[in-house]
């Protein structure tokens, strides 16, 4: 009885376990339940409190603990201060890597176990990760939010110590890495990373951030070239960067970097922006469309979309699978793939979409908006 209402009131409250954390276990004595356990935040604790009352006829008692962690003191945000940051789906290295953010991304820090740390991104993707982030208080975070930001254009290259290419590298960035700015000699931009570190970047390999961002756009034309440069890259399971990128990694990617934030995968993509109509025999897609592909609903079994790819008009797509790549769903093609073929599920447009269709775009997002002097 009382784990059916649990499960019951998950499923209302914490429905997703990528982005929402429900760990709350009950212990019944006659009509009073003693809940412990963790839950994502004081707003979830609420609902699950009035959930019991209301649907259980319980007097509860309440040992749950409201994220993020007391232990973890006032430093409950961090910012990446690696390249690519993995996420894990538990605090151990063996397990399944989830996602990936990369420098300069902000992240809650709900709690710490051992040397892991179970952050949220701003896609609300939950994950484990032992890589460097740098933990900071709201208003040490704020200050950073308002520093002057470059952000990295390059698909992967280094920050130098000195204003000389060959010079010894402070760490490797890849593209959409954000680093504060702190002076612009010459031919690079000096930054500093979260922790404090400082380098420099050539400007043929970086942009000031304000300017980039008021110029994101995600024009067909702009998704398609953005996703072409990564044609060849590996296929990498959890992977939102040009080091490797699974095919809703890929998707992600191409759309942040021309100012657009999706969801992290590709079922959580099919449910944004505005759905295609894909008459019987027609297939008139356009640029930047999003494909879902997957297995039909059946008697009993709900539609199940396994993989994104890109659009790049009619039945020509490119998308990650094995590594980034074309194909196609006409026969007459020599891209054609029977296999993607037979699994097209359906269309998503995400350009020219609004915030009520779930698409966010970076210009709307408080941590994204830009600070030039």
């Amino acid at each position: 009885m009382v784990d059916a209402l649990l499960a019951d009131a998950r499923s209302n409250i914490a429905p997703d376990h990528r982005t929402s954390f429900f760990d709350v276990k009950g212990t019944a004595s006659g009509t009073t339940l003693t809940l412990t356990g963790e839950i994502q935040d004081q707003e979830r604790k609420d609902q699950l409190l009035r959930f019991i009352r209301e649907r259980g006829g319980y007097a509860v008692v309440d040992s749950i603990v409201a994220l993020p962690s007391p232990t973890l003191g006032e430093k409950t945000i961090g910012v990446v201060n690696v390249s690519v940051a993995n996420l894990r789906t538990k605090p151990e290295h063996p397990a399944e890597m989830a996602s990936q953010a990369i420098l300069g991304t902000p992240v809650k820090v709900l709690k710490k176990k051992g040397g892991w740390y179970l952050v949220q991104t701003p896609d609300e993707y939950l994950g484990w990760t032992d890589d460097r982030i740098v933990r900071m208080s709201p208003h040490g975070y704020e200050n950073w939010v308002c520093e002057p930001k470059v952000i990295v254009t390059a698909g992967e290259t280094r920050v130098r110590t000195a204003k000389d290419r060959a010079s010894q590298p402070v760490s490797d960035v890849v593209a959409g890495s954000i680093l504060v700015l702190r002076g612009s000699p010459g031919a690079f931009y000096e930054v500093e990373y979260p922790d404090g570190r400082t380098g420099f970047i050539p400007k043929d390999e970086a942009s000031l951030y304000g300017k980039w961002l008021a110029d994101a756009k995600d024009t067909p034309e702009r998704i398609i070239a953005t996703a072409k440069r990564f044609f060849g890259v590996p296929y990498l399971w959890g992977g939102t960067s040009s080091k490797g990128m699974d095919c809703s990694g890929f998707a992600k990617t191409v759309y942040f970097l021309n100012g657009v934030l999706l969801p992290r995968d590709a079922d959580q993509q099919g449910d944004v922006g505005d759905p295609v109509e894909i008459p019987e025999g027609k297939m008139d897609l356009k640029p930047g469309d999003l494909m879902f592909f997957g297995s039909h609903a059946r008697a009993g079994e709900p539609e199940h979309i396994s993989h994104v790819a890109i659009s790049l008009g009619g039945r020509r797509f490119i998308h990650s699978s094995a590594d980034v790549h074309f194909n196609s769903l006409d026969p007459a093609d020599s891209d054609y793939s029977d296999f993607r073929t037979s699994s097209f599920l359906k269309a998503r447009r995400i350009i020219g979409a609004g915030e009520p269709s779930g698409v966010r775009r970076l210009a709307l997002i408080p941590y994204y908006r830009a600070n030039e002097h």
